[in-house]
């Protein structure tokens, strides 16, 4: 039973990841032909160009036209799409909202590919087309784990300068602590001083008085 769920799983799956490309007539530099398109969230123009030449780059040399902003490549072999066959591939990416769409036409000399015409070299396109979204996406996961990494290693840093700073503020509530501790025995000793000094002030009081008294009482003795 499980194996039976697995497999019904793998097979959504998979009709999920096909349902992903898809297949109509689109403009490019030689007309309305048929093209193969995947959308790739996340991604935007400039990272899925960087990805799909990457990725072209084992089956030959990419060309660009600039005028009909296409990428392009004459004569080369794609196992996945056309076997052992020569094929003129075409390829135009388009921006969307915190998205990208890449369009594949495939000339195989003779015709556009398509399903109608040609079903297992459309069928190799679509594989070809699932297999880079699934690599690019991949590729925009890693970006953002790696975004959400430096965000972490942000908030971490933030946190440790908290938690310095709440070590500074309570060294300084030791050090005012001490000094307040300190100040307080000062008062003590200061007023035990003052008593000392009243108690000197009083017996100098008495022995100022005596002198005067002496002072007073000469020439008014016999």
């Amino acid at each position: 039973m499980k194996f039976f769920i697995s497999l019904i799983l793998m097979c959504f799956i998979a009709a999920s990841s096909f349902a992903q490309v898809s297949e109509r007539a689109k403009s490019m530099s030689l007309g309305a032909n048929t093209a193969f398109s995947v959308t790739i969230d996340g991604a935007d123009k400039k990272m899925t160009e960087k990805y799909w030449k990457k990725y072209l780059k084992e089956h030959g040399k990419v060309e660009h036209n600039k005028k009909a902003k296409e990428h392009y490549m004459e004569q080369v072999r794609i196992p996945a799409i056309s076997g052992a066959s020569l094929v003129n591939i075409f390829s135009k990416i388009e921006e969307g909202k915190d998205q990208s769409t890449l369009s594949l036409w495939i000339d195989n000399g003779s015709s556009f590919v398509s399903s109608d015409d040609t079903p297992k070299e459309a069928e190799g396109a679509e594989f070809f087309l699932r297999d880079f979204r699934i690599m690019l996406t991949k590729e925009v996961i890693m970006e953002e784990l790696k975004d959400e990494e430096d965000k972490l290693k942000d908030l971490n840093k933030d946190l440790s300068k908290l938690e310095k700073k709440n070590k500074d503020l309570h060294k300084d509530i030791e050090k005012a602590n001490e000094k307040i501790r300190k100040a307080e025995e000062g008062i003590e000793n200061n007023l035990i001083e003052q008593d000392n000094k009243k108690a000197e002030l009083e017996a100098q009081t008495e022995k100022v008085q005596e002198v005067t008294e002496r002072l007073n009482s000469v020439g008014k003795e016999g």
